[in-house]
């Protein structure tokens, strides 16, 4: 039984950090990150 709570606790952890990974909020950060490497030097 304790196994099974902490495989919930687990699934419900990684469903947590997916939703906030590919929230709108959070769209236009990842993809100005994704355009540093092809920035210029100044």
């Amino acid at each position: 039984m304790r196994g099974t709570i902490y495989l919930l606790i687990l699934i419900a952890l990684f469903v947590g950090v997916v939703v906030w990974a590919f929230g709108r909020r959070r769209k236009k950060r990842f993809e100005a990150d994704a355009r540093i490497p092809f920035k210029d030097k100044d």
